[in-house]
């Protein structure tokens, strides 16, 4: 991360200077803690120029001249240290078209984590690149800035007992020239990346056996000893990057792919093309010891990682203000490839506990848009946060539910086609998801990504038009009821999508609702039985229902709600509690028809909730609070007798979490005597 305490640079690189190959080598001293290097830089030049500007940082420049038609033109360098470039003046200019340029280069591996840097694990040393946001000038002179890409050809000399990874499949091995203890590995060119996805890892590295997913051949990279924890990995870097291929309908475009465990690693994980950078335990997993919660997020991690291969490596940001969507795409389709692959793991209740977070954070009023205005690459890091990830990729789900997912996927497969290899705005993405559904996406969007906070969204019947015609009214919601009624008269384009049910089952239908109050009709044929206003809580807005339809979509709940509707009915009726927009009754109604609910996500969230009526809404030790457990122990502690305190062998992940959620329920907030009594028994025996 750039430092804070400086004033970042703003200085951005002139656009007719390009480079469309780099020729790289180096060598690192892992014992000296250095390296050096050789680039050769092929680059088109739109005018003759006498000086070329590149970013270098912290590298000594020890030489640098050009070649034009095979005469080498001498250059001098000089260092700008606050814009964290270099400028070489040619002897004489250089002609319009197409010059190299050769610089030999020094630097130290530093202790920083990012740039070329130095990691030591169980007493041996190795070397890790970290180039995002904008740190690969920090390895060698370049051109920063992700709408430079360009082909990487990578070689490194190393020791020879030590191993090296980097974007390309390598190509050949060689000795270092007479010196016995050394040996060039040479990489195969990549296709066109930007510079953040270099990638170069370096030292006593071990790789897994190789696991084929389809036409691509993946290893897990690790340091000695920790062999027997890749299987996990590997398993679900194959089952993610066949979902992904058949998603975005273009072959995985890297060749082949290498994950590696990075013992020292400040970012959680790094996207680097063809070889991506992990924390060891986002990799690495005891299969023995690791919890649901720990596959579960390894798999989120590496299916993310993979999918930037796609969107953000063959196809990427022309500039840091668009990292947003880069990172909401890559989460949002994390959960629908985990999904796809485990089921079981009910990832879209763990997405609609991060919706909520977003939810929460996004009603303050200090919230802010997903977009902003990124002048310098420090600037583009400063916000992120829930709004840029989990909002961003709720937004991105959103328009995915509103079009539909087949229009949606036909619109990303089209984006992909048009602009690979390429760099794109946001608006390039709306405007393909456009074509494909010919429905309005890029006013849609637009609006949602630089409008901070998000609509209360009132459903009721209109009075004398029938039960099928509902009145939608939209303001924005604040969690703070205080805030003045002026600063809630805003609104959006509403992809509201209903779901509803009548004699002949349940529907849903789509609306875009543009005005702060308007009217939809919904197509039943007969009698509309009951209806919820944020179908498969695909919308980024709080629903407040109509008190007499929600008491009859609670009638219907068993056949009407899926999990994620059950746990976002409760989580906006509970928001609208905690904003002073209804009353508590109303979400002790909805608690109580979910008294016999068997999801442990959905449980969670309850128990959530009750344990603040518990502890802040009701006095201790008042008759209130008595009757209040006495309710709580009666609808929830018959579940839990019937699931009974001893798992059976086989029992599963989801009913172990579901009897761990009733027990918070029924013996940690109604503290019902039988529950504690027997969870005391249990403690004791442990503890003999």
């Amino acid at each position: 991360m750039p430092d804070a305490r400086r004033r970042p640079s703003r200085f951005r690189l002139p656009r007719d200077v390009r480079p469309t190959e780099y020729d790289l080598h180096l060598e690192p001293d892992l014992d000296a803690g250095r390296f050096s290097g050789e680039v050769r830089i092929t680059m088109r030049l739109d005018r003759a120029r006498a000086a070329v500007t590149l970013h270098a940082a912290d590298l000594k420049i020890e030489r640098a001249a050009a070649e034009v038609g095979g005469r080498e033109v001498p250059a001098r360098t000089s260092l700008q240290r606050a814009d964290e470039t270099v400028t070489l003046r040619f002897a004489r200019p250089l002609p319009a078209g197409e010059a190299i340029v050769r610089l030999r280069f020094a630097g130290a591996l530093n202790q920083h984590l990012r740039g070329f840097y130095a990691a030591q694990a169980g007493g041996r040393r190795f070397a890790f690149t970290q180039c995002e946001a904008a740190d690969a000038r920090r390895v060698l002179p370049c051109f920063d800035e992700p709408a430079f890409k360009a082909r990487f050809q990578v070689a490194v000399t190393i020791a020879s007992e030590h191993a090296a990874v980097s974007n390309g499949p390598v190509e050949r091995e060689e000795s270092a020239g007479g010196r016995g203890n050394k040996r060039i590995v040479r990489f195969a060119r990549t296709p066109p990346l930007s510079t953040y996805l270099l990638a170069l890892a370096v030292g006593p590295l071990e790789a897994s056996p190789i696991r084929q997913a389809g036409q691509t051949p993946i290893r897990i990279w690790h340091v000695p000893g920790k062999g027997q924890l890749v299987d996990f990995g590997l398993e679900a870097a194959a089952e993610a990057l066949r979902r992904l291929e058949d998603y975005f309908g273009i072959p995985y475009p890297y060749g082949k792919l290498d994950l590696v465990a990075v013992p020292d690693f400040e970012a959680g994980a790094m996207e680097n093309a063809g070889a991506v950078f992990f924390r060891e335990t986002l990799l690495l997993l005891d299969p023995a010891t690791a919890s649901l919660s720990e596959r579960k997020r390894a798999a989120e991690v590496i299916a993310h990682e993979l999918a930037h291969m796609w969107y953000g490596d063959l196809v990427t940001m022309a500039w840091w203000d668009d990292l947003w969507l880069n990172e909401a795409f890559a989460t949002w389709m994390a959960y629908r490839v985990v999904d796809d692959w485990r089921p079981e793991w009910r990832l879209w209740q763990g997405f609609e506990h991060d919706r909520g977070g977003a939810l929460a954070l996004d009603a303050l009023a200090s919230t802010h848009p997903i977009y902003a205005t990124v002048r310098s690459v420090a600037e583009a890091t400063e916000n992120f946060d829930a709004i840029t990830y989990e909002k961003g990729a709720a937004v991105v789900r959103m328009i995915e539910h509103y079009l539909g997912p087949e229009l949606f996927r036909d619109g990303v497969r089209l984006y992909m086609r048009r602009h690979r290899d390429g760099n794109t705005v946001a608006a390039d993405l709306w405007r393909a998801l456009e074509e494909a559904s010919g429905r309005q996406v890029t006013r849609v969007a637009h609006a949602w990504i630089t409008q901070a906070g998000f609509p209360l969204v009132t459903l009721g019947p209109v009075p004398g038009k029938g039960a099928k015609m509902l009145r939608v009214r939209q303001e924005r919601f604040f969690a703070d009821p205080r805030v003045p009624a002026a600063r809630r008269r805003a609104r959006w384009p509403l992809p509201l999508v209903v779901k509803w049910g009548a004699e002949d089952g349940p529907s849903v239908e789509r609306f875009l609702v543009d005005k702060a109050s308007a009217e939809v009709t919904l197509p039943a044929a007969a009698r509309l039985a009951w209806y919820f206003g944020n179908a498969e809580a695909g919308g980024f807005y709080r629903v407040l229902h109509d008190p007499a339809d929600r008491a009859a979509l609670l009638a219907n709940l068993a056949d009407t709600l899926s999990a994620v509707e059950r746990l976002a009915l409760a989580g906006d009726q509970w928001a609208l509690v905690r904003a002073g927009r209804a009353t508590i009754d109303g979400f002790l109604d909805v608690a109580d028809a979910l008294g016999d609910e068997t999801d442990y996500d959905v449980l969670d969230g309850l128990g959530g909730a009750l344990g603040v009526i518990d502890e802040q809404i009701v006095e201790p030790g008042s008759p209130l609070q008595e009757r209040f457990r006495r309710w709580l122990a009666g609808r929830f502690g018959q579940q839990l007798e019937r699931l009974g305190w001893h798992a059976a062998a086989d029992e599963d992940d989801a009913t172990r979490l579901r009897r761990a959620a009733l027990v918070r329920l029924v013996g940690g907030i109604a503290e019902a005597p039988d529950v504690l009594s027997a969870a005391r028994k249990r403690l004791e025996g442990y503890l003999a």
